[in-house]
């Protein structure tokens, strides 16, 4: 039986995992591939026996986490195939870290392990073109596959129409650094919606209410709202951003509106499966408009849910990642 092992740096909490391992392992199995993913442990101490530890596998993937050498050469003697798989800008900093030493000691540690996973990979494979790009200064063979979603899962529900439209945003903490900007451009249009953030930790800014994220709430958390907010700056961190909030709010029903940066432009065509913007007073200027007119919002809606259906379904998905690593005669 072929066999597939992923290592990940967390549990399925991280989105990462949740999305781009946990589902490619149950569908790998109903191919009949032997497939499983691993935790790799914190402590340095800890590393070696688990690498010694593991069971061989026709192909590894190590996903996204960035090892020192003595580990990267453990992990990559278990696959008969080695695959680096990642899908953010792993080899610099997120924009909410300002102190620009700690930027750089971050980046002098990146870096260097980020180029060597590439090199050292007989595959990389990458979440969008501006990754696929940075890996194949380093990389011998890289191919693009954007973060799936489960189209049968993330599905439109009932929204209450009878309230105020809802406005909202999902995230981690560290991203509500995006937010203040934003909400600051919204706040004329307060009592003509319903602003509203649903994060592991409770937003400190004023003006929106808050929700704590739930994995068994999310789905229902995302088919409460009627627009979905993306913002980001534009770096080099964001342009690797793999657009993955926008598949969530559109799957559900939600009509985005998003940062004109990255990925964000390959995933919504503006005016008609949702709005890219850049300057406060254009967020402004696009959450007005589709408040004024219900009509066309439903009709964005539809064509955006349509449009993540046809390009990022889990189905579509796996197909390609199995025929990338070989998997075709499963």
């Amino acid at each position: 039986m072929p066999s597939l092992l992923y290592l990940t740096q967390s549990g399925e909490t991280l989105p990462s995992v949740r999305f781009r391992v946990a589902p490619f392992v149950v569908k790998a199995r109903e191919r009949g591939i032997e497939a499983s993913f691993r935790v790799i442990p914190k402590g340095a101490l800890a590393r070696i026996p688990f690498f010694f530890g593991l069971p061989r596998a026709d192909v590894l993937v190590l996903q996204k986490k960035l090892l020192n050498p003595l580990d990267l050469a453990l992990a990559a003697r278990v696959g008969r195939r080695f695959v680096y798989d990642f899908d953010d800008a792993v080899w610099t900093s997120h924009p909410n870290v300002l102190d620009p030493a700690r930027r750089e000691r971050e980046r002098a540690k990146q870096e260097p392990r980020f180029q060597a996973v590439c090199r050292r990979a007989d595959l990389v494979i990458a979440g969008n073109s501006f990754l696929a790009g940075r890996a194949r200064e380093f990389a011998a063979k890289v191919e693009i596959l954007p973060t799936p979603l489960d189209t049968d899962v993330y599905v439109p529900g009932g929204r209450d129409r009878a309230g105020l439209p809802v406005v909202g945003w999902m995230g981690t903490a560290c991203n509500q650094f995006f937010l203040p900007e934003i909400f600051e451009a919204l706040r004329p249009l307060a009592e003509r919606m319903r602003l509203h953030v649903v994060s592991d930790e409770p937003y400190a800014g004023e003006g929106a209410d808050f929700e704590a994220w739930s994995p068994t709430r999310e789905i229902a958390q995302l088919q409460a709202m009627d627009i979905g907010l993306m913002p980001l700056s534009d770096d080099e961190y964001t342009r690797g951003k793999c657009g993955f909030k926008l598949l969530q709010y559109m799957a559900c029903g939600a009509v985005p509106v998003a940062s004109d940066v990255g990925f964000n432009r390959e995933i919504v065509e503006h005016g008609r499966t949702g709005f890219l913007v850049r300057e406060p007073g254009e967020w402004r200027e696009a959450v007005a408009l589709l408040l004024d007119d219900p009509a066309r919002r439903a009709d964005m809606a539809l064509a955006a849910r349509e449009a993540v259906v046809a390009r990022f379904s889990l189905a579509a998905s796996a197909q390609r990642l199995f025929t990338i690593l070989g998997f075709t005669e499963a």
